[in-house]
């Protein structure tokens, strides 16, 4: 359970200033009476109602809070009808303390009660599932609010446009000050409240946010199509060059090979042959050798667009830089066997 840090609220009560606490995103504003407290116990209906004020009061300073910090802009005029219908309802009091006429603190459980305006809760749960993925989390997508919800200790759940949760509080006498309440500063409950409004209020933004990240998201797919097809035509052009060379290479060392007489072929013959072998296994070697480990300087027009290749398009830059490394060598070796001929 969260640590929870006892905040006196004393005599005076937190009422609401109206329906325009965050239009200048300012902190919520309360007007301060000063009603006696003179009840000690936990179910008077003056303490009841003191806490269900300082409760919604500390609601909508949270939410202010992490609207102002959110990057996304709130529904203005749903907040506004929020504020005016958000209920804060303790029920179902439960005093702890044993023998309240000996003690000087009165320890009281109860049940909080928030009703939202009718369909908040619906939109807060669309809202939840659309929040864009900065917000999500990792490994969780089938996550519901619910679930983040009921990942506290409070026993929090969402129906009907209520969401209710374990309260606890407590009344303590004092030497000058006489009673005073205290609340949970930080609460599981009204974490709940304020994540379900946050999320109700930034929906639009939400679904905003979501059509400018989808077109973005096509307008990539696009531009990565387009580049791909440029890179496969760039390769393609590079290829037909290459197999033109190879097969004008092999019918040049064909010719030279055939100058030969007899005799010279069957001294050369092994020579020819080792070298077959050790031109094929060099350029297969050669060959693996990744465009990435190339500097500028050395890659060749088509290979300039290698971040726009897939897995078929290695493989065919692989049989690639076979073929030219085939052709390289074959030309190497034609001059080799003209001057043993001359």
């Amino acid at each position: 359970m969260k640590k929870i840090i006892l905040t006196s609220l004393m005599i005076s009560t937190s009422l609401m200033s109206g329906c325009d606490y965050f239009k200048n995103k300012k902190d919520a504003e309360v007007k301060s009476d000063t009603p006696v407290l003179e009840d000690w116990s936990c179910t008077a209906n003056a303490n009841i109602q003191q806490l269900q004020d300082h409760l919604k009061s500390e609601y909508l300073k949270e939410l202010n809070k992490q609207l102002r910090q959110s990057d996304y802009e709130a529904d203005q005029q749903l907040m506004d009808l929020i504020v005016k219908n958000l209920q804060f309802k303790i029920k179902n009091i439960t005093t702890l303390t044993e023998d309240p006429n000996k003690a000087k603190t009165l320890e009281c459980a109860s049940q909080l009660q928030v009703v939202f305006p009718k369909g908040l809760q619906k939109r807060a749960e669309n809202a939840f599932a659309e929040r864009p993925c900065d917000e999500c989390e990792e490994g969780y997508s089938n996550y519901t609010l619910n679930d983040s919800l009921q990942d506290g200790e409070s026993g929090l759940s969402m129906e009907n446009d209520q969401l209710k949760g374990n309260f606890t509080y407590s009344i303590t006498k004092t030497d000058q000050e006489g009673l005073s309440l205290s609340v949970p500063s930080q609460n599981d409950v009204i974490d709940g409240v304020v994540t379900v409004t946050r999320h109700a209020v930034l929906y639009a933004a939400y679904s905003k946010q979501n059509k400018q990240d989808e077109e973005s998201y096509q307008q990539s797919i696009e531009s990565q199509t387009e580049q791909m097809g440029l890179a496969q035509k760039a390769m393609d052009i590079r290829k037909k060059e290459l197999d033109q060379d190879n097969a004008a290479v092999v019918d040049r060392l064909n010719q030279t090979w055939d100058r030969f007489s007899d005799e010279q072929k069957a001294q050369l013959q092994q020579d020819q042959s080792d070298w077959f072998e050790k031109r094929d296994v060099d350029c297969k070697v050669l060959a693996q050798k990744s465009v990435y480990s190339l500097n500028d300087s050395e890659k060749e027009t088509y290979q300039k667009h290698s971040q726009y290749w897939d897995d078929a398009m290695q493989n065919q830059n692989q049989n690639m830089q076979f073929t030219k490394c085939f052709n390289q060598k074959t030309n190497e070796r034609i001059v080799y066997l003209n001057n043993v001929f001359n």
